[in-house]
């Protein structure tokens, strides 16, 4: 099976292509920005408080997550991460980024977003624990994304000369 990037390269595109790939990644980055602080205001990102938001607390009065609740975030996670996560693999796989770095950020991303998906569960029927598991996940997201939006945005914006151009092409 060819790659489905033989052809094309970020580093080649036209200004046009670059700026809908570089508004794609910054919106992305204030999708990740936004879920910090919003998770930050419910569970102070502590083990603790993580804890409290899915298995309840008696010092907040907080009812443990239902089997409905958690089917419901679960859902709702399952058909957009991996989507969301395809989409910035593919975006990393258009840079001249080494195969080894592409495999690994692939397999840290997506193992990130299984063990962001299968945390609440574990965490809210098995044991408290289980929030290192939540944290770890979001940590490999977190390093997977970056590395996704950084790669990219350098080869398009900071390289100055297109791959297929040679040394002295134009870059438009």
């Amino acid at each position: 099976m060819r790659n489905f990037n033989q052809r094309f390269r970020l580093r080649d595109s036209d200004r046009h292509i670059r700026l809908l790939y570089t508004f794609f990644l910054l919106l992305m980055l204030a999708g990740f920005t936004f879920s910090f602080f919003w998770a930050h205001s419910m569970t102070g990102l502590s083990p603790q408080g993580i804890a409290s938001h899915y298995r309840g607390s008696d010092v907040t009065f907080g009812e443990p997550m239902s089997f409905r609740e958690l089917a419901e975030i679960t859902h709702f996670h399952l058909f957009t991460m991996p989507v969301v996560f395809m989409i910035l693999v593919h975006v990393l796989y258009l840079t001249n980024a080494g195969n080894r770095l592409k495999f690994i950020t692939t397999w840290v991303s997506f193992g990130g977003v299984m063990l962001d998906l299968v945390s609440p569960w574990l965490i809210s029927y098995i044991s408290p624990i289980f929030v290192l598991t939540m944290l770890t996940g979001d940590t490999f997201m977190t390093v997977g994304f970056l590395i996704m939006m950084v790669i990219p945005l350098y080869e398009m914006w900071i390289l100055k000369q297109p791959l297929m151009a040679g040394k002295h092409g134009a870059e438009e």
